[in-house]
């Protein structure tokens, strides 16, 4: 969730490992600017350049990462995770995370992307804290190889 520079870079990183995507964004021009820009991290990559990485991959990739301005987040129903990447501010991801537990699956897990606020917090509001783990992607998330998971109290 969040087309932002985390958002895109973090749906990259998946695509790339061949994980279906979808980027949820509120904002039809702000999603827009995200998937071009996903497209825009590989067309700039030094595996692009190099032929490694084929126009032909490329628009494989791509298939797997659809975009959602659903702004419900029902799109995001059946999905076995959710990656929230949206500002950095405790009552948007708090209503991120409400949304969420209302319309996800029960088993899905659910992954903040918040690099300082307190994930008891976040998990809390989404009514199933034990699905909620902290989920920090170092920056550029489609190159760095590091995760950082943070469990929450009652992550299970």
């Amino acid at each position: 969730i969040g087309a932002g520079t985390m958002g895109r870079g973090i749906a990259a990183s998946l695509a790339s490992a061949g994980v279906a995507v979808t980027l949820a964004e509120r904002d039809p021009k702000a999603l827009e600017a995200g998937l071009n820009g996903i497209r825009g991290l590989w067309e700039r990559s030094s595996a692009f350049r190099k032929g490694e990485l084929t126009a032909a991959d490329l628009d494989k990739r791509m298939t797997l990462v659809r975009g959602s301005t659903d702004a419900n987040l029902g799109d995001l129903s059946d999905c076995d995770a959710v990656i929230e990447a949206v500002f950095e501010g405790m009552d948007l991801k708090q209503a991120v995370f409400e949304q969420l537990g209302a319309v996800c699956r029960a088993d899905a897990l659910l992954c903040t992307n918040t690099s300082y606020l307190d994930v008891d917090v976040i998990a809390a509001a989404s009514g199933r804290p034990e699905r909620v783990v902290g989920t920090h992607f170092f920056s550029p998330a489609h190159i760095m190889p590091l995760l950082e998971v943070v469990r929450g109290a009652q992550s299970s």
